[in-house]
């Protein structure tokens, strides 16, 4: 089976005009903070070779969230592309909806970022198995639980809090996502282990949910100066 690295332009161009509504909405949201004068200017400095290097502050905090959206979009438009045996007509339906969600919400980081955004990372799906149900709805849980924390993590670091709103609002969708996958892997799961024992998301610290992006990713980075 052939894995999809497509760069994130190509990825847009497959889907439907379903997607439009979610996605004029993010827009509007970027818009909204970008026309308060919250584009935020990189800090470059010299990083190993081969290393992408994310910037610091909120600037790295954006490019952080904007790689776990670029992996999410990756991972969805390869599952729709090369649905697993089984796959039903529902199944299929919610499955094209996230990824259109999914590429809503990496295109709002792009968008926050504007000359500041890394260029589309490389993927590492080896792990997972798109012809098989399992490896599927196993993985998509395992993402989606590193995207809520991660979100969840990241906010209280932010030095412009008007993205506080927005992001928790898009970490809300992200468990959304994750319940699907938990209830179809386990029926009346919902959660699995992403909740902690006082009944809520986990929130983890960005060091740590980038230690985990790793494994799905072959892009190097340099996030030394990413907060947290």
């Amino acid at each position: 089976m052939e894995i999809n690295n497509a760069p994130a332009a190509e990825q847009a161009k497959e889907m439907d005009k379903g997607y439009d509504v979610s996605r004029r909405r993010f827009f509007q949201l970027a818009g909204g903070i970008a026309g308060a004068g919250l584009l935020l200017s990189a800090c470059h400095k010299r990083t190993p070779t081969g290393d992408v290097y994310i910037g610091s502050g909120d600037t790295a905090l954006l490019n952080y969230l904007y790689i776990i959206q670029q992996l999410e979009a990756a991972f969805y438009t390869q599952a729709f592309a090369t649905p697993y045996y089984g796959l039903t007509t529902n199944e299929s339906d919610l499955l094209k909806d996230l990824r259109d969600q999914e590429i809503a919400h990496r295109e709002f980081f792009k968008t926050q970022l504007g000359a500041d955004a890394i260029k589309d990372i490389k993927t590492d799906f080896s792990a997972v198995t798109f012809a098989d149900r399992t490896s599927v709805l196993t993985h998509a849980a395992i993402i989606e639980d590193m995207a809520v924390a991660g979100m969840n993590g990241a906010v209280r670091f932010f030095a412009r809090k008007d993205y506080v709103i927005t992001i928790s609002k898009m970490a809300s969708v992200e468990a959304r996502h994750g319940a699907y996958w938990h209830d179809l892997l386990a029926n009346n799961t919902f959660s699995g282990d992403a909740i902690d024992s006082d009944g809520l998301d986990k929130a983890i610290t960005p060091p740590t949910i980038f230690a985990s992006l790793k494994a799905y990713t072959q892009t190097h980075f340099d996030s030394t100066k990413l907060p947290g």
